[in-house]
C-alpha cells in the first residue's frame, strides 16, 4: 500500500499492524509535508511579496543584506547592529536579506569546526538568531533562505524559514533560494527586487556570476533589481539587460574555508534609494550606499 492511498478509515487497521503500519503512516505524513512545502513555494513564486514603503511620494528606500550566518565562529552581529542603527537613523523601514540567515551544519567538509560553541545545532542557531539579530525600531526584515539554512532540511527535514519567522515577528519569510519582493511607494509606483541565493563558487571576475544570472532571466520576466547573496561579495552592476544587479555583501568574516580558496569576505550592507519617474514606470535614479566594516573581529 503506498502512502498516497491511505484514507482515514484505514488508520485503525494500520495502527493494529504495529511498526509496519506506523511506518506506512509516517511515509504518508512525509509525503503530505513535502507536497505542502512545494505548494507553498509555488504560491510564493506566483504571488510576489508586496511591501508598502513609508516615505516620500515616489521615493523607495530600503536596506539590502545577506549571509549573516548566525552560529558561525566568524559571525558579525556587532557590525550588523551598527548597520541596522544606520538604517534606523536614516528612516529605512524595510531590510531585504538574500539568504543564509544561519550557519547551518556540515554544509561542506569540516564546516562543523567553524561553528560557535553555542551554535552547533538547529535550536542553538535559531535561538542565537533570535537573540542577536538587531531589533531596530520600526524596521522589518524580509528574507529568503539559502544553502546553509537548507542544510537542516537535508539533515532533519526541517524548513528553516517559517520557524525563523516564528522566532522573530519582525522577520518575514519570502521564499527558499529565491523570492520576489514588490516595493510599493506611496504614489502607488513599484520597484521589483528579486532576491536570489545561487550555488557555485566565486568567479575570478566578481561580476561574472551576476551577468550570467541576469542573462538566464527570460525577457518580460526581468525584475528591476537582482540582489544576490552566497558569494559574500559587494558590487553593483547598474544596468545589464536593463536590470540593476547587486551583490549584497555579508556579515561574516572570512572563514578558513574561504581563505583556502583565496576568497575575500566583503562585510557590510547596502542602503538603497530609488527615485521613480512620475510619468512612466521607469527608474529615474538608483543610489546605492555601501556601509562597510573593514576591521576583523577581536
Amino acid at each position: 500500500m503506498s502512502a498516497k492511498t491511505i484514507s482515514v478509515s484505514q488508520l485503525p487497521d494500520l495502527l493494529a499492524e504495529g511498526p509496519t503500519g506506523r511506518e506506512k503512516i509516517e511515509k504518508q505524513q512525509r509525503h503530505i509535508a513535502e507536497l505542502s512545502e512545494a505548494l507553498d513555494l509555488m504560491v510564493r513564486r506566483q504571488r510576489p511579496y508586496e511591501v508598502p514603503i513609508r516615505g516620500r511620494e515616489n521615493v523607495i528606500r530600503f536596506g539590502l543584506i545577506g549571509d549573516t550566518h548566525f552560529g558561525s565562529l566568524y559571525q558579525r552581529p556587532d557590525a550588523l547592529k551598527v548597520f541596522y542603527g544606520a538604517c534606523e537613523r536614516e528612516g529605512v523601514t524595510d531590510v531585504l536579506h538574500a539568504g543564509d540567515v544561519l550557519a547551518g551544519w556540515r554544509v561542506y567538509k569540516g564546516q562543523e569546526f567553524e561553528l560557535h560553541p553555542n551554535g552547533r545545532s538547529w535550536p542553538e542557531q535559531r535561538d542565537m538568531f533570535a537573540a542577536l539579530a538587531p531589533k531596530a525600531k520600526g524596521i522589518t526584515t524580509h528574507f529568503i533562505t539559502g544553502n546553509h539554512d537548507a542544510s537542516f532540511k537535508k539533515l532533519i527535514g526541517l524548513v528553516a524559514g517559517p520557524d525563523l519567522e516564528a522566532a522573530r515577528a519582525d522577520w518575514k519569510f519570502v521564499g527558499q533560494d529565491v523570492g520576489d519582493v514588490i516595493l510599493k511607494a506611496r504614489s502607488g509606483m513599484t520597484f521589483h527586487v528579486r532576491l536570489v541565493h545561487p550555488g557555485g563558487g566565486t568567479s575570478y571576475a566578481v561580476s561574472y556570476r551576476m551577468q550570467k544570472m541576469i542573462e538566464s532571466i527570460a525577457g518580460g520576466r526581468k525584475p528591476d533589481m537582482l540582489a544576490s547573496g552566497h558569494y559574500h561579495k559587494a558590487e553593483t552592476l547598474p544596468s545589464y539587460r536593463n536590470v540593476f544587479g547587486v551583490d549584497v555583501g555579508c556579515f561574516e568574516d572570512q572563514t578558513p574555508f574561504m581563505a583556502s580558496r583565496a576568497s575575500a569576505a566583503h562585510v557590510g550592507g547596502w542602503i538603497v534609494t530609488v527615485t521613480l519617474n512620475d510619468r512612466a514606470k521607469l527608474t529615474a535614479r538608483v543610489q546605492t550606499e555601501w556601509v562597510g566594516f573593514f576591521e576583523p573581529m577581536e
